[in-house]
Order: C-alpha cells, then structure tokens, then sequence
C-alpha cells in the first residue's frame, strides 16, 4: 500500500542535502569574508601608525628648528 510516504521522504532527504551543500557555501563565505576583514584591520592599522606618526615627525622637526635658530 502506497500511502506518499516513500515519496516524501526522499523529498525530505532531498531537501536536508540541498541545505547542507547550501549550508557549506555560506560557510565557505563567511570564512572568506573573515580573512578579507582581517587583512582590512590590518592595513587599517597601519595606516593609523602612518597617520599618527606624521604630526610626530612635524613636531619634532619644528622643534629641531626652532633649537637651531
């Protein structure tokens, strides 16, 4: 007797390996985009020392003048 069971079950096991091959791209991803946040901090760091580090030197530079003079 064939009551649709079968049939939904594989319906059922159809659908659970469609959101696991779903579920490893998001992964995969996400994955990605956490190591391009990570160069991003990175870099963003760095170019904050740069950045800090300018006023610094024109600072010092200003201050080397004005002992000179």
């Amino acid at each position: 007797m064939d009551n649709g069971w079968e049939q939904w079950g594989k319906h059922v096991l159809a659908e659970l390996e469609r959101n696991n091959t779903d579920h490893a791209y998001i992964k995969k991803q996400l994955l990605g985009i956490e190591k391009n946040l990570g160069e991003l901090k990175v870099k963003a760091g760095l170019w904050g020392v740069f950045g800090g580090a300018i006023p610094v030197i024109i600072g010092l530079g200003l201050l080397l003048l004005k002992g000179c003079g």
